[in-house]
């Protein structure tokens, strides 16, 4: 897991790339490889995000527990916008927003592992 920054942050008409430079760290890739979900209609994000994971080798898990290793999680600041971050076994770990402030209520966790095919 190697922590990358957001590059984009969210305000003034800015969609944040949180969760795409959480997935970079998780996967241990450059931010400019992962799509854009951010720009994603809410009812699509999810799915592209499977296929994609999936055409690299990876899956993912969305669940209201975290897992023992890194993974994601995506809560909610007091001003009510979602934001993605890194845990580990639970714990708050990196957060890319340069703020630094991660957020108050955890909404769901995202973990993403090699997939194995039988």
């Amino acid at each position: 897991m190697t922590p990358i920054k957001q590059t984009k942050v969210t305000g003034e008409g800015v969609k944040g790339n949180c969760l795409a430079a959480s997935i970079a760290s998780i996967l241990d890739i450059s931010i400019s490889d992962v799509p854009e979900f951010e720009e994603m209609a809410k009812s699509k994000w999810k799915k592209n995000l499977a296929c994609w994971l999936q055409s690299i080798g990876y899956s993912a898990n969305f669940s209201r527990n975290a897992s023992n290793g890194f993974c994601i999680a995506v809560g909610r600041h007091l001003d009510g916008i979602l934001h993605a971050v890194i845990v580990n076994a639970g714990q708050f770990y990196f957060d890319p927003n340069p703020s630094n402030e991660f957020f108050h209520e955890i909404c769901y966790y995202i973990d993403i592992k090699k997939a194995f095919y039988g």
